[in-house]
């Protein structure tokens, strides 16, 4: 009786499958990875239109939007300097976190272990998923100063910034909450504005962005020598729930949009990029105005443009075909 002989892979053809396969994954792996960032992207458009709702909700419940932060010190609050959160803190309550707004003890310095609650908590919507998880790894600012063992890498962090007009520090030297003016946003350091003080208009006028986060390297570059114990505070990547740091907190628009370490207006460098708005998005930065909507901005956007974006009362003329 014959047996039938049983035929297996030669080499070659083994190879040539191997090969065939290779290709494949490779043809199916940028698209993944797209559609991965797709989501990412959709999720931080998500994230924004959460915050303008709760930009709203604070307005109609205060008559104001939020401070972009209430002082300036880590220092707990007394009857005349209140302690110093910022304006994502103060919207807490609009995004269903009303337990870790109510923890916050005023005696206390933010980096106090009693308000281990109110700023080592993180919270979801405050984080872009293109960049990072949300984590409490972040130090705190003390005072500018390096934070110790026990108030590094445990505050809770964030991933974008209130806008505060052309430059991040806007109303710095003003506690009483100067308006806006031609220069200023809506939201910074003692502001007390309202609606009436948008008179470019809501739908034209920037509420909250993403903020660019220098990379290491770049803060080496920026600022040689530096310690790199407070590499935190160099980013610009400190306790966000804090008022301490307007530079986590706060983004300006007078060096445009950081990309690549690009930087485009006039008198700008490195040290100034985590004073920027920039997202991990390729080519493009989220923002919500105040009229609610989420919209992408092109990196390259004409810097004047932008700037107009970023001021509530310049009263001039906007483009919005060049976003």
């Amino acid at each position: 009786m014959r047996t039938k002989k049983l035929r297996g892979f030669t080499l070659v053809e083994l190879l040539v499958v191997i090969a065939i396969i290779g290709v494949l994954v490779a043809l199916l792996l940028p698209a993944i990875q797209a559609a991965r960032e797709s989501a990412r992207r959709n999720q931080c458009v998500n994230n924004l239109k959460q915050m303008g709702l709760a930009l709203q909700m604070h307005h109609d419940a205060k008559q104001l939007f939020p401070q972009g932060r209430n002082g300036k010190s880590p220092g707990p609050g007394t009857a005349t300097s209140p302690l110093a959160v910022s304006w994502a803190f103060e919207l807490l309550p609009y995004i269903e976190q009303v337990a870790i707004h109510r923890s916050l003890v005023k005696t206390a310095r933010v980096d106090d272990p009693q308000n281990a609650t109110a700023m080592r908590s993180p919270v979801s919507v405050y984080y872009c998923p293109s960049r990072r998880q949300p984590a409490a790894d972040r130090d705190f600012d003390n005072d500018d100063t390096v934070a110790t063992e026990d108030h590094r890498g445990v505050a809770a962090g964030g991933d974008y910034a209130g806008n505060a007009g052309m430059e991040e520090d806007f109303g710095d030297g003003n506690p009483n909450g100067e308006p806006p003016g031609i220069e200023g946003g809506v939201i910074y350091t003692y502001s007390r504005n309202n609606i009436r003080h948008v008179t470019d208009g809501t739908a034209l006028s920037f509420g909250v962005g993403e903020k660019y986060l220098p990379t290491e390297d770049e803060v080496r570059r920026a600022h040689p020598g530096f310690d790199e114990n407070r590499m935190h505070y160099f980013q610009g990547d400190t306790a966000f729930f804090s008022g301490d740091n307007n530079e986590t907190i706060l983004g300006g628009t007078e060096c445009g949009i950081a990309h690549g370490s690009a930087l485009v207006g006039s008198n700008c460098d490195a040290s100034d990029l985590r004073e920027q708005f920039g997202g991990d998005h390729p080519s493009i930065c989220n923002f919500v105005f105040l009229d609610g909507h989420v919209q992408a901005v092109q990196q390259s956007i004409d810097l004047t443009t932008l700037q107009r974006l970023s001021t509530v009362a310049d009263d001039q003329v906007i483009d919005a075909s060049n976003l």
